[in-house]
């Protein structure tokens, strides 16, 4: 489980690396155009969502690594037994916020997925909001995993 989640992981942020080079190209595109009086009206939209993406790509991944938000002058002063109960309620605040994520990301991209892009009119808004459930379903799934880890050490101080 844990190999197949790393994997995940890493395929994330090579697809948040992809995305936001994309979108450092779909800027440059954007401004060579502008310089030389070439309409490229695509290049904005673009940049927008594959900046977004990446962005949510790249959340996903800091919860897999502990890297969300979190309060290092508190939980720096603990250890053991009471890191790993301060580490659950952390990772249950935060279930309290991507489990509807991933839910009200679902109902949007079904709300949205007939529309079209404007300036690319064949591609689905709902491809754009997929990164909703998509990363909220990964932290959720990192979360869980946190928990379960967490609960293991518990176990674990309390045998030894």
């Amino acid at each position: 489980m844990k190999k197949n989640i790393e994997r995940m992981v890493h395929f994330q942020e090579n697809l948040g690396m992809g995305l936001l080079t994309v979108f450092f190209l779909a800027i440059l595109a954007q401004i060579i155009a502008r310089y030389a009086a070439i309409p490229l009206l695509w290049t904005e939209e673009l940049a927008n969502y594959s900046f977004i993406w990446a962005v949510f790509m790249g959340a996903s991944v800091m919860v897999y690594h502990k890297g969300h938000f979190a309060f290092n002058f508190i939980s720096d002063k603990f250890s053991g037994k009471k890191r790993a109960w301060y580490d659950i309620c952390l990772s249950i605040i935060l279930l309290c916020f991507t489990v509807p994520m991933t839910w009200y990301g679902a109902v949007v991209v079904m709300e949205f997925w007939d529309y079209n892009w404007i300036t690319l009119n064949w591609v689905k808004m709902g491809y754009t909001w997929l990164c909703l459930p998509i990363s909220g379903g990964a932290m959720t799934l990192y979360l869980a995993c946190h928990i379960a880890e967490d609960i293991a050490a518990l176990k674990k101080e309390e045998t030894a």
